[in-house]
């Protein structure tokens, strides 16, 4: 009986120290998750560690830490620390990096503010997909149209995001109608399209493929110095499907072709029939990944950098073989002199 008294007592006193314990771990872990200071040095330590940019983007993120340090403080509110964090995560000018609370969520919006539009809709719309209305057709989520000019009969695909889901029958579809109508070359509009799921480049490029092609070379950020990546990952595009487009491409970009249209760009550079024609690219190469602050704040920032199979690193955007931008004059008149010169490569190979 005293044996069982015993246990009991001691189970007793087992659970009131857990208890005590828990009820510690929950206060501090509390005192933490509404502590400012407790907040700014977690999300700041961990983009030191894992983001993969900051070198190459020339950051010094100790001097960055010592600017918005100073703007924290015991008291603020909750608007003021999202405020200050959220500055601090713009500092890395990433179209990939966000911040996300119950009230706000943190865009880099300067990658297509400070640059030129390089895209109208509506004249791409008006006097090109619907040239020859009976030829424009929307096969799944992919605009498309065959038109003729100077002679030479031109495909027009018109994919507004990589968001929007890309069945392989809908590309082989429209493959298929261009070779059918034997097209003499085919122009691809990705400007503005802001980017999506990386499955879609795939089902989309490799029915633009000749053969087996190194794509880009991804790599894992591992730790926080300047080349503390992991293994190279070797990404190939390969042709797939029973038919493939395998004549000139001219692939239309602007800095609005944001991350997967970028991933698209790249792995689209490795084929020889293929001119890219705008603008450069908004970049967005590395794959961001998501975290959550002790506040329960989410963020997410790139945490691998992806590079060309010559080891260029385009973080900032992929230049375009010939750079030019939409000529207001030419736009006023209904013509987009980006889609002009995607049809001169198409007619003269240059």
């Amino acid at each position: 009986m005293k044996n069982i008294s015993n246990n009991i007592i001691l189970a007793m006193l087992l659970l009131i120290q857990l208890t005590i314990s828990s009820c510690r771990k929950v206060f501090l872990d509390e005192d933490i998750a509404n502590n400012p200071k407790e907040n700014f040095e977690y999300l700041w330590n961990d983009i030191k560690n894992r983001y993969s940019y900051l070198d190459y983007k020339g950051l010094d993120w100790n001097a960055i830490h010592d600017e918005y340090n100073a703007q924290i403080h015991d008291g603020m509110s909750q608007e003021e620390l999202f405020s200050v964090l959220a500055n601090m995560m713009n500092e890395l000018k990433d179209g990939h990096v966000n911040l996300t609370s119950p009230f706000n969520l943190s865009i880099y919006f300067p990658i297509t503010l400070n640059s030129p539009e390089n895209y109208d809709g509506r004249v791409v719309l008006e006097n090109y997909l619907l040239r020859n209305p009976d030829q424009y057709y929307i096969t799944g989520p992919i605009q498309n149209s065959i038109f003729d000019t100077l002679g030479v009969k031109i495909g027009y695909i018109r994919y507004r995001s990589f968001s929007d889901q890309l069945k392989p029958s809908d590309v082989n579809y429209v493959v298929s109608r261009f070779n059918d109508e034997n097209v003499d070359g085919v122009i691809i509009d990705v400007r503005s399209n802001g980017g999506g799921a990386v499955s879609n480049v795939f089902t989309f490029i490799n029915r633009f493929v000749d053969s087996t092609r190194l794509a880009y070379i991804s790599q894992i950020k591992t730790g926080p110095g300047a080349e503390d990546f992991g293994d190279d990952e070797m990404v190939y595009i390969q042709p797939v499907g029973s038919q493939q487009f395998n004549k000139r491409t001219a692939l239309l970009t602007n800095r609005g072709s944001y991350s997967a249209t970028s991933l698209f760009t790249l792995a689209a550079r490795s084929l020889p029939y293929f001119k890219s024609i705008g603008d450069s690219t908004g970049g967005g190469l590395g794959a961001p990944t998501a975290a959550e602050l002790p506040n329960g704040w989410t963020y997410r920032f790139s945490v691998t950098r992806t590079l060309s199979p010559q080891n260029d690193n385009w973080e900032n955007g992929i230049p375009p073989d010939v750079l030019i931008d939409l000529d207001p004059v030419a736009e006023a008149a209904g013509y987009d002199n980006i889609v002009e010169r995607g049809i001169q490569y198409i007619i003269t190979g240059e």
